[in-house]
């Protein structure tokens, strides 16, 4: 088994990717456990209830299934209603009275919504209902008392707004924890398929190249390290948390400093620096830096391989997407004036 440099940065990226996707699937595992009666009864839900079982219910907080399916005999309008805190003529919801075996079932519902049919949540009865209604009710009719059900059901919608981002959320780390597991454990399982030696395989034959950064990583100390980059005589090695990108420095072509401003509702709060590298064979890498450090890197680079072009401008990026035959011409030229003081 192989144990030299590529070796080791494709263990190290595989663990990386293994351990951010279980990291991922943990936490929502521990999320999911924490709320596992609001998932079941959303993914579940809603579940029919039979009428008897609904009035021997004293807490809605106890039973597993709380988004139901609830058919009474009759309802009657409570004047109860919700109404837009911006706009007090605009009625969000109203209070319906169900009866459901002999009790007094409040529903929350949407206006004008008088069938005998709910699909809703069961809820505490807010203390403003349970003052202005139910006791003022109980009062003027004393053979209500205890007709009320110890709970209502909101029938407005469960599956909508808010829980409805949060589950795609939810959905989304999940699936992305699996993708990311998955890959680590594929990758582990078949290494002969992985990315970096695909790349790799471009330079020559597999086994030589891995031998020949392995030799010159060893022989050069690690070579001149900015960062996450390190810079061998052939090889330009970046070796990011989740991916190794490897290139040849013969290939490398073009070179420049890239500043990023940030801004939060319009007001800048700061810059980031990199440093662009591209080469022959389409390969492009940003290495992130400090903005003393990302100068330094570039004239590493130039010092290093004087035959590529340093520095952004129009023209190049322009000449870089739509005529690479001549960007690289360009650089042959480059390369044949300086090729006697390079001997």
């Amino acid at each position: 088994m192989w144990d030299d440099f590529i070796s080791r940065q494709i263990r190290r990226t595989n663990r990386n990717l293994l351990l951010i996707g279980a990291g991922i699937l943990t936490v929502l595992g521990l999320l999911l456990a924490a709320g596992w009666r609001d998932t079941y009864n959303f993914i579940f839900g809603p579940f029919p209830v039979q009428n008897s079982q609904l009035v021997a219910i004293s807490n809605p907080d106890a039973p597993k299934h709380y988004f139901l399916k609830v058919r009474g005999e009759e309802s009657f309008a409570t004047g109860m209603r919700e109404v837009d805190a911006g706009n007090h003529d605009k009625i969000r919801a109203e209070v319906v009275a169900l009866v459901v075996e002999k009790r007094l079932l409040l529903v929350k519902t949407p206006t004008d919504n008088h069938q005998l049919e709910f699909t809703g949540i069961l809820t505490a009865v807010p203390a403003e209902l349970l003052n202005d209604l139910v006791r003022k009710e109980e009062a003027k009719n004393p053979e209500l008392k205890g007709a009320f059900l110890p709970f209502m059901l909101d029938a407005t919608g469960f599956r909508k707004g808010d829980n409805v981002w949060v589950a795609i959320a939810g959905a989304g780390f999940g699936l992305l924890g699996v993708f990311l597991t998955g890959l680590s454990l594929r990758r582990r399982l078949q290494p002969e398929n992985h990315p970096l030696l695909k790349v790799l395989a471009k330079y020559g034959g597999l086994q030589d190249v891995r031998m020949r950064i392995d030799s010159e990583i060893r022989s050069e100390g690690g070579g001149e390290k900015f960062g996450s980059m390190q810079i061998t005589t052939n090889w330009l090695i970046h070796a990011a948390a989740y991916k190794t990108n490897v290139m040849a420095t013969r290939d490398v072509v073009w070179v420049y400093p890239k500043v990023t401003k940030h801004y939060h509702n319009g007001i800048p709060t700061g810059k980031s620096y990199s440093a662009m590298i591209y080469d022959s064979k389409g390969q492009s890498l940003e290495i992130s830096g400090k903005k003393d450090s990302v100068p330094k890197l570039l004239e590493s680079l130039q010092r290093r391989m004087p035959w590529v072009l340093v520095g952004f401008s129009k023209e190049l990026e322009a000449l870089w997407l739509k005529e690479k035959p001549q960007f690289f011409q360009l650089i042959e030229e480059r390369r044949a004036k300086l090729s006697p003081a390079m001997r």
